[in-house]
């Protein structure tokens, strides 16, 4: 069975969504990378945004794919929800979302936080 939402409500859904699991995220920064800010849940990099270009790169397991798999949005749409939401929620500048972390386990491990 399939299920018709309207636009406006899925994107509210998926903006309450967001703010459930992900809207109290400790931002990190590090000497490192000085034009990234990383937003973290424990260890878990749930999205680093760029201060120069105001890129952001959330994390494909834990956000991106929710949208993919469950929600059966496409990418655009993925891309317009999630810079609303950050716009929204962390107050930050976006230019673009991307997902980032395909491939990786642990985006931590990248990029070396501690």
């Amino acid at each position: 069975m399939k299920i018709i939402i309207a636009e406006s409500r899925l994107e509210r859904l998926g903006i309450n969504w967001l703010n459930d699991n992900f809207g109290d995220l400790e931002p990190y920064e590090t000497e490192k990378h000085p034009n990234q800010v990383f937003y973290r849940k424990g260890k878990e990099i749930i999205f680093k945004y760029n201060k120069k270009n105001g890129q952001v790169f959330v994390n494909y397991q834990e956000v991106w794919s929710f949208f993919k798999s469950f929600l059966g949005l496409e990418n655009e749409q993925i891309r317009d929800l999630t810079k609303v939401w950050v716009e929204e929620r962390y107050n930050l500048r976006v230019t673009t979302t991307l997902g980032i972390g395909c491939q990786e386990k642990n985006l931590e491990e990248r990029y070396k936080l501690t």
